[in-house]
């Protein structure tokens, strides 16, 4: 599964953290509860401050997406999400809260381990009850990092970056900066990413044409400035 952006992204860090998604989706499967061991959390908190490192020392490596196995989309797009995320963080916060933004980037779907499987990797349109089950996810995902260890900003990702600025998204319908700025940058690079991604239902899209559907839903969609920053 290849995708038309580059990463600036080590073969070494991206395979640590696909192993560390991967051993989540593993323990979701199994484990009662939804609460992730907090070994488990320490090794997602691991790969993601590798995943900032990187993204911060600008590296250069180019490495492809995975497209094989359990999972493959929902952790390439985590990573790759993750590292588009940075980059306009970089644009728009200071160099102390990229580490907190990176840990909710690389976390944002991890309450889709509470999901049927058949639900989050359906090659086809969800079903209105299917997509009801689908927008728990944010708050799933709340559920799943109950853990202290993990910072709130990290937190604010995971609940909120399928909000939208003028109200129209989801869990809570938060308006403008009533989602954080975390959350803000999480939804365009969410987007971004999964548009430029093959996924189960959907073709890649050209970079050229993500980037004008994103420039077009800035205001509506996506915080203007967010969106200034991905384009620039």
């Amino acid at each position: 599964m290849e995708t038309q952006t580059p990463h600036p992204l080590s073969l070494g860090t991206r395979d640590y953290a696909r192993a560390a998604l991967a051993r989540a989706f593993e323990e979701a499967a199994v484990m009662p509860g939804t609460l992730l061991p907090h070994e488990l959390l320490q090794d997602l908190t691991e790969a993601a401050g590798r995943i900032v490192d990187e993204v911060t020392s600008n590296g250069t490596e180019l490495f492809p997406k995975d497209g094989s196995g359990p999972w493959a989309y929902i952790i390439e797009h985590s990573v790759d999400a993750t590292v588009i995320g940075l980059q306009i963080g970089r644009k728009l916060l200071p160099g102390e809260s990229l580490e907190e933004l990176g840990i909710g980037l690389f976390l944002q779907d991890i309450g889709k381990l509470a999901l049927p499987e058949a639900i989050v990797q359906k090659p086809g349109p969800l079903a209105p009850d299917e997509w009801a089950l689908m927008m728990r996810h944010p708050l799933l995902g709340l559920e799943f990092l109950r853990d202290d260890s993990i910072p709130a900003g990290a937190k604010s990702v995971v609940r909120s970056h399928h909000e939208r600025w003028d109200g129209s998204g989801y869990p809570a319908g938060l308006v403008g900066e009533e989602a954080t700025v975390f959350a803000r940058i999480a939804a365009v690079a969410d987007s971004f990413d999964a548009m430029t991604s093959e996924r189960y239902h959907a073709p890649a899209a050209p970079v050229p044409v993500a980037a004008e559907i994103i420039r077009s839903a800035a205001g509506t969609d996506f915080d203007p400035d967010v969106v200034a920053a991905l384009l620039d």
